[in-house]
């Protein structure tokens, strides 16, 4: 896949930002969870998607460190249920998944390739080092082709949340409260634009993932988290 990095150079693909927190960053380092647990191991099922307790504790870890920046404390940390939450969003990310697949959204292997040389990870000097790439997946006790298949599915969620939040456009009604509220500051009344934008997005892409929720078949065995 790395060979077409160097030949194809041309090739510009903006990389869209996850706008969910459904979307999961697939580069994380191992360390949380017990040390002997089972890899074997099903954590959840979503239709046909098994869901393993290494990839349960792999997202965990990713979480645990990105909330732990700004959440220093270990008792406000167990107040947030990072367990379930975690979980909750692993079903949700397969959920949505399913349906992209379903509505035949790809993600091509130019845009994922774009993807890799942008990330900070892999770059040396700002430019993106295929021994850098190879260290840090090694270190994550990732192969290349598991890493780049979770990547895909990353941008693929990008795309199907950017969708359904492209049908949650502010009614006439919104948009009066939006310039009252901006006080004919356009500046203010951007910004207010935005936050409104984000909020009917978010409900928007929580509603249609539980309106599938409710024709799959969905299980859970918490008892492999213990």
């Amino acid at each position: 896949m790395l060979k077409i990095l160097h030949t194809n150079k041309l090739f510009t693909f903006v990389i869209l930002t996850a706008v969910t927190a459904m979307i999961i960053v697939t580069f994380i380092f191992w360390g949380i969870g017990p040390k002997d647990r089972d890899p074997s191991a099903v954590v959840a099922q979503v239709g046909d998607k098994k869901i393993s307790i290494d990839e349960y504790w792999r997202a965990y870890d990713n979480e645990y460190k990105r909330i732990r920046e700004t959440v220093p404390n270990e008792e406000e940390m167990k107040k947030l249920n990072l367990q379930d939450r975690v979980l909750n969003s692993m079903i949700d990310r397969n959920v949505l998944l399913f349906a992209a697949d379903n509505a035949g959204i790809k993600v091509t292997e130019e845009e994922l390739q774009e993807a890799i040389v942008k990330m900070p990870y892999f770059q040396r000097n700002g430019v993106f080092d295929e021994t850098v790439y190879a260290r840090a997946l090694k270190l994550s006790r990732l192969t290349p082709q598991a890493f780049e298949a979770g990547l895909k599915s990353d941008l693929i969620l990008n795309k199907m949340t950017r969708l359904i939040a492209e049908t949650s456009e502010l009614t006439p009604e919104e948009m009066k409260l939006l310039d009252t509220l901006g006080g004919g500051n356009l500046e203010q009344i951007q910004q207010l634009l935005e936050i409104f934008r984000s909020n009917k997005s978010s409900i928007a892409i929580t509603a249609y993932v539980e309106s599938l929720k409710r024709g799959m078949k969905i299980s859970v065995n918490k008892d492999v988290l213990s």
